[in-house]
């Protein structure tokens, strides 16, 4: 679940009442998820020196609110995946290389991947009621 050591917020993903909703918890926990992959990835080891951890963590929350509008057209039927479009991370970095897009984009779709593995057994239902308020930006709060 959530509360890996990190500096990613959860103000991050609900500026208000009513944005506290179980889909922006989903999108929370991807960039936790992502961030904590980012932070193993032996191929990133430059990438960490080069940002440090709360670069790479806005990095990661950005990363999260820019799938959010694939996730909502899977979610409706109108796509049949969530897509991970490398231009995601070029343009937070618009200075890297297509290499190092594609290797993020890949990360964040492992990340994905394995949230959503969680998903069956977890009784948030995030991905199923995801219009509907999380109580856990309550419980959780700082």
């Amino acid at each position: 679940m959530i509360m890996n050591p990190s500096p990613i917020q959860m103000e991050w993903f609900h500026s208000l009442e009513g944005e506290k909703t179980k889909l922006n918890w989903f999108l929370l926990e991807i960039a936790l998820e992502y961030y904590s992959r980012i932070m193993e990835e032996p191929e990133l080891a430059s990438f960490r020196e080069r940002y440090g951890e709360a670069q790479i963590a806005q990095y990661c929350a950005y990363y999260a609110r820019r799938i959010k509008e694939s996730i909502l057209r899977y979610l409706r039927g109108q796509r049949k995946s969530v897509i991970f479009y490398h231009d995601y991370a070029g343009d937070f970095y618009p200075h890297h290389d297509g290499r190092m897009n594609a290797l993020l984009s890949r990360v964040a779709r492992g990340s994905f991947d394995h949230l959503c593995s969680g998903c069956i057994a977890c009784p948030q239902r995030c991905l199923w009621e995801y219009e509907e308020r999380s109580p856990l930006f309550d419980e959780y709060r700082g």
